[in-house]
């Protein structure tokens, strides 16, 4: 009797063993995935921050559906400013500009 609650014991063991071995592997991928090299700047920060990100896509959500006219407006004015930001900003690094 003696033996099997040894042998259990061992199992016991190896298996809490090989669990956190995957647990840290598997925190090593999802810390990968959500890496700003992976998804890009604004993603990550997304993936970090659930939270306050869907605060902010309720707050969107919840601005569209009472005034459409003004929200349409704004995503319109945001989507410009972010496309412009994005073609601006390489020429404002090639001409020796710190962009942080």
């Amino acid at each position: 009797m003696a033996s099997k609650s040894t042998d259990l014991a061992a199992r016991r063991e190896a298996l809490v063993a090989r669990c956190a071995d995957q647990r840290a592997l598997v925190a090593q991928e999802v810390a990968m995935l959500s890496s700003p090299q992976t998804l890009g700047l604004i993603p990550a920060y997304a993936a970090r921050h659930r939270k306050t990100a869907l605060i902010v896509a309720g707050v969107a959500a919840g601005l569209f559906l009472t005034k459409p006219k003004w929200a349409v407006g704004s995503v319109t004015a945001v989507v410009s400013a972010y496309k412009f930001a994005q073609k601006l900003l390489p020429v404002l690094r090639w001409r020796g500009f710190e962009v942080h």
